[in-house]
């Protein structure tokens, strides 16, 4: 267990999908109350992401691999939302937004977070076209909400 042996302590969590399960929860809590921010290091959240990161994959099985990479997704998944919302911050929100691909495997079934790749990086028809793949909700509803806020105003108040 090694590095991940922090993260299990800090969330109470046994086994690599029970610390993602529990991240989750609390990753969620942050979300509704809209205290989630990457710039405050005592998040709990932000905690687990910066002990997950410190760690080397190679010292870790595949399952905490896999669970590992889901968390970390989520945590920049996320960020880029904060980098736009709370910050105007384009510049973080290009790196997030870069980040969480990175970390989301390739049969992710979330398509919102190359749709705000895109929408960050000012492709706006790509973006579009990317929408149309999205046949899920609530992943498709949002997907339409975001093109109308970029289309209307922008995510970044000039």
């Amino acid at each position: 267990m090694g590095g991940l042996k922090k993260a299990y302590e800090l969330l109470g969590a046994k086994t690599p999908l029970e610390l993602s399960n529990l991240y989750s929860i609390e990753d969620q809590k942050l979300m509704k109350s809209n205290n989630w921010d990457y710039a405050n290091p005592d998040l709990i959240t932000n905690k687990v992401k910066n002990i997950l990161e410190s760690i080397n994959e190679s010292d870790l099985t595949d399952e905490e691999k896999e669970w590992r990479q889901e968390i970390l997704w989520f945590w920049y998944h996320h960020a880029i939302s904060c980098a736009i919302w709370r910050y105007q911050d384009k510049e973080a929100a290009k790196l997030y937004a870069s980040r969480a691909l990175e970390y989301q495997s390739e049969d992710h079934p979330n398509k919102v977070t190359k749709l705000l790749h895109l929408l960050v990086n000012d492709q706006f028809e790509e973006a579009e076209e990317w929408a149309q793949t999205i046949q899920e909700e609530p992943e498709k509803g949002t997907g339409s909400e975001l093109l109308k806020e970029y289309k209307e105003q922008g995510f970044f108040k000039k």
